[in-house]
């Protein structure tokens, strides 16, 4: 079956193994977008399969199956057994910090971070407690109910004007 394949499809199907999109593989070869979709659909006219999945999936274990080097091949993913458990990426800890935002320009400044490099809240709370942020939150409350307070004033004075 793989010897059916023109190079510029194995081209297209190596990078397909590797979940590129129609638009990623396009690029990285310099072509259409629309010739990458034309060879794809070549080759699920030659093998039978349904969809770019099944036609990945196929490639991966014939070229696995034939010994074949794959451009920089990444197995395809299986279908997983429902006893096996799906790994999420997502933190044991629900509490989102703004240190999870950040970019990272490097590794070493994310493992190294100290309370000077932190940002926003985290930063706040480094330098004056909890306590500190406590008394923040009652003067901001207090700072937004005189600007109501004042707004209505002046709602009231130009009522009273018209």
């Amino acid at each position: 079956m793989l010897d059916s394949l023109t190079d510029k499809q194995v081209e297209v199907l190596d990078r397909l193994v590797l979940h590129r999109t129609t638009k990623e593989i396009a690029r990285e070869l310099a072509i259409a977008p629309n010739t990458v979709d034309q060879r794809i659909t070549a080759v699920r006219d030659k093998w039978g399969t349904i969809n770019r999945k099944d036609t990945a999936r196929l490639y991966g274990r014939l070229v696995e199956l034939c010994g074949k080097p794959p451009y920089e091949f990444s197995r395809v993913d299986d279908r997983a057994e429902p006893t096996e458990e799906v790994d999420q990426d997502l933190p044991v800890d629900p509490v989102f910090v703004l240190s999870d935002a950040r970019p990272l320009v490097g590794h070493s400044e994310w493992a190294e971070m100290r309370p000077s490099a932190m940002a926003g809240l985290e930063a706040f709370d480094a330098k004056f407690g909890r306590a500190g942020r406590l008394v923040a939150v009652i003067a901001l409350a207090l700072m937004m109910a005189l600007t109501l307070a004042a707004a209505l004033s002046i709602a009231d004075a130009l009522g009273r004007l018209i």
